[in-house]
């Protein structure tokens, strides 16, 4: 039996019984009635109850694909997978190429699009047919083909987001909300957050690593400080979403943060739905000159999908990115195939998306 639907918890799950395993399946399907369910090949879904170890453990939905084999539609808890894994075991399907891993890994709609589109085209192919053209006409080619990979390899492969800011001006309660679950603390004590945690998510289509970092401010242990130090260290190579307290505008550690980030930088005033707080003597009012608006949000009043978003646009706007889904022909999907590409291209340089 194999999994048709990635691994995790989630609302279905499909799985699909190899002809071989027709007449033991067939044993553990009962109608409504309690009368064993007939298979028919090609025939429409039916509903039906899942026996296994003598007891119903589910309502599923039977779709027999004949020579293919049976498909299950059934509810996505662990405990039933689990215990149909116990009765059949699952058999983990093999990926041979960057697009077979990218439909299996894909955990949004954009990338199951591109992971469709790429299993029909032959890169190694596409790459033999770009060398034998002539050079003019490579030129040209190979230009286009880097231009698809780039949105290609942006939409594959998460990019590290890395919240930071000062203490307590919310920037788990917004990783909660991007996340769309309760995965850390939220609280107005400060330090609650101290090692680095990284989930991944997609933003507008596009997939990210989000890392929620521990807070600038009074550190009150030498724990602190070294939860900050890593939270530093995750900054090297991704993107940095930078949140100011929106009540009394950026501090002097958040003018700092600016100064020394050598990263792509976003930057969000949040809780923009309260009222401005009194700003301590001398703190200036804005942003240094020459940064792009900031985005005004409220991680705890603004509906989850709009935050999610309005983010995810804001950055796909500073990554320069098209639309995420197909790109329009063959493109590159990991290092190896990028790297194929490049050598038949002079001057390109890799993607930093």
């Amino acid at each position: 039996m194999r999994r048709l639907t990635p691994a995790g918890v989630a609302g279905v799950a499909c799985v699909l019984a190899e002809p071989a395993e027709r007449a033991a399946l067939a044993a553990c399907l009962r109608t409504a009635s309690d009368r064993p369910l007939s298979l028919v090949p090609g025939g429409a879904p039916r509903r039906a109850r899942l026996l296994l170890g003598g007891r119903a453990v589910d309502d599923v939905l039977v779709v027999d694909r004949g020579e293919v084999g049976v498909e299950l539609h059934l509810h996505g808890s662990p405990a039933v997978l689990d215990l149909l894994a116990e009765a059949f075991g699952f058999v983990a399907a093999t990926a041979t190429t960057p697009a077979q891993r990218l439909r299996q890994q894909a955990i949004g709609v954009e990338q199951l699009d591109l992971a469709l589109e790429q299993e029909g085209f032959d890169f190694d192919r596409h790459l033999a047919e770009l060398r034998r053209l002539p050079p003019a006409a490579r030129t040209a080619a190979v230009a286009a083909t880097i231009a698809r990979s780039r949105a290609a390899l942006a939409l594959a492969t998460p990019r590290r987001l890395v919240l930071v800011g000062a203490q307590n001006v919310g920037k788990s309660s917004l990783f909660n909300r991007l996340l769309f679950r309760e995965r850390v603390l939220t609280g107005d004590v400060p330090g609650l957050t101290r090692d680095p945690i990284a989930e991944v998510t997609t933003l507008a289509g596009h997939p990210y690593e989000v890392v929620d970092t521990a807070g600038v401010g009074e550190f009150r242990d030498e724990l602190e400080a070294r939860a900050f130090a890593a939270g530093q260290r995750q900054r090297d190579g991704g993107l940095v979403l930078l949140v100011i307290d929106g009540q009394r505008g950026p501090s002097a550690a958040d003018r700092a943060l600016i100064a020394a980030s050598a990263e792509p930088l976003l930057i969000l005033l949040n809780k923009s739905d309260l009222p401005p707080s009194p700003r301590p003597q001398g703190q200036p009012d804005a942003l240094p000159d020459g940064l792009p608006a900031p985005l005004q949000v409220s991680a705890t009043a603004e509906p989850a999908a709009q935050l999610r978003a309005r983010i995810g646009a804001a950055l796909r706007g500073m990554r320069g990115l098209p639309e995420p889904g197909p790109v329009g022909g063959p493109a590159a999907l990991d290092e190896a195939q990028w790297r194929a590409l490049l050598a038949l291209a002079e001057g390109a340089v890799a993607p930093r998306l």
